[in-house]
């Protein structure tokens, strides 16, 4: 989700002038939150994937709080840099995400349309993600969930939410922006 808009934008922002190193430059708040957040997240996922029953029985009991800390965490880092346009769209979008996931007991939703052919192991395999599930009728907020599919031939085929490109515009935009700043004399 990170990797398209993010070659884009640095791709078309030196295509504009713009200047890498103003990336080291960027004034950015509570950055160690999404860290933190992105880190808490992952080592979840990995803590999923062990063989040790006692492991996956405390991630099964405990992973709504874990992940409910961490969008409080992204929320709060965008909060403190609100003031910039594409924090702003990574607000919505974080926000967007974290309503559906909540209401979905902690997992956001993910639809595989009939015609997409993906395989049961995948939609099984993503059924038992921590962070994911598939959507079935008791899916709340349905329109907020991962509906939005990008498929082959596309090289990175996926599904996407709304919140999901909120956050992509956002990224896109942190790097025109800090790209194409007058921050850098070379």
């Amino acid at each position: 989700m990170f990797i398209e808009p993010s070659f884009l934008s640095i791709a078309i922002a030196k295509i504009r002038g713009g200047k890498i190193i103003n990336l080291a430059n960027v004034n950015f708040k509570g950055y160690f939150l999404f860290i933190a957040a992105f880190l808490m997240q992952g080592f979840l996922g990995l803590l999923n994937n062990s063989d040790i029953l006692t492991i996956k029985k405390f991630v099964s009991n405990y992973s709504y709080y874990v992940i409910t800390l961490s969008y409080i965490m992204m929320i709060g880092a965008s909060l403190m840099n609100v003031k910039k346009i594409y924090m702003k769209l990574f607000l919505i979008g974080i926000i967007l995400n974290f309503i559906v996931i909540m209401a979905n007991g902690g997992k956001m939703p993910v639809y595989f349309p009939p015609d997409l052919n993906v395989s049961e192991e995948v939609i099984e395999e993503r059924e038992y993600d921590i962070i994911h599930t598939g959507v079935d009728e008791n899916t709340r907020l349905f329109f907020l969930a991962d509906i939005i599919c990008i498929p082959k031939p596309y090289p990175l085929p996926k599904i996407l939410s709304i919140g999901d490109l909120f956050i992509m515009a956002g990224i896109y935009m942190f790097f025109q922006r800090e790209m194409l700043s007058n921050r850098s004399q070379t």
